[in-house]
């Protein structure tokens, strides 16, 4: 601010001839002061972030009941195939889903959830990348099938989601997912571990009064 002031006193220099050498305020004629607009080599960024270079899913559903939503991760070819030998698998297409997918490359994640009957499914409303992680959000709704017959019957109904990455390959995976009674329950993943938590609040995305999980 003192250099600022001194160079508008006004039509006074008009009188004062000067050598044309400036002095900054740190004494050293003609040379900028700090180096603000010259960051060194190395200081202009961190590595570059992993992007999601795209993503699929498939919807499956076993005949069993689910007590709460879950959440899976499935690393590599081993994980895959036990995970597929714990469900009883209603198409092929979902073993196909999974030969198909590079693990070198992309992860599989899976998200359940209960239903009352086969005219439901967990919808899959967005996939992203966000602070290194995968960031899902499911829902519990109904199919609108009016060709499939909908007699009450405990199910489980699933999405298998998977992942393709360009960069480094994320293992954390957290994921929101609202049940059928319209309750939304955080989950988190991370190799071999897990956490859950659940929100009280009803969405209005799903929303079933009577049903109980």
């Amino acid at each position: 601010m003192i250099a600022l002031s001194a160079g508008c006193l006004g039509d006074d220099a008009e009188d004062s001839p000067t050598d044309g050498n400036e002095t900054d305020d740190n004494g050293d004629p003609g040379t900028p002061s700090g180096d603000d607009d010259n960051p060194e080599d190395g200081d202009d960024g961190d590595e570059q972030a992993t992007e999601l270079a795209g993503s699929d899913s498939r919807t499956y559903r076993y005949p069993t009941r689910s007590t709460s939503p879950g959440l899976h991760l499935l690393e590599d070819d081993d994980e895959a195939t036990t995970w597929l030998a714990e469900r009883d698998r209603t198409a092929d297409s979902l073993e196909t889903f999974v030969d198909e997918t590079d693990f070198e490359t992309s992860i599989l994640v899976s998200l359940e959830a209960g239903a009352p009957n086969p005219c439901h499914e967990l919808a899959l409303e967005s996939t992203a990348v966000e602070d290194e992680q995968v960031v899902l959000d499911g829902a519990v709704s109904e199919t609108g099938d009016d060709d499939e017959a909908c007699i009450a019957q405990e199910t489980t109904v699933g999405r298998l989601v998977r992942a393709t990455f360009d960069g480094q390959r994320l293992t954390n995976v957290s994921a929101t997912i609202v049940d059928r009674n319209g309750e939304s329950h955080q989950l988190s993943v991370s190799h071999d571990t897990a956490s859950e938590s659940t929100s009280a609040e009803p969405s209005n995305s799903s929303n079933e009064a009577g049903d109980d999980e």
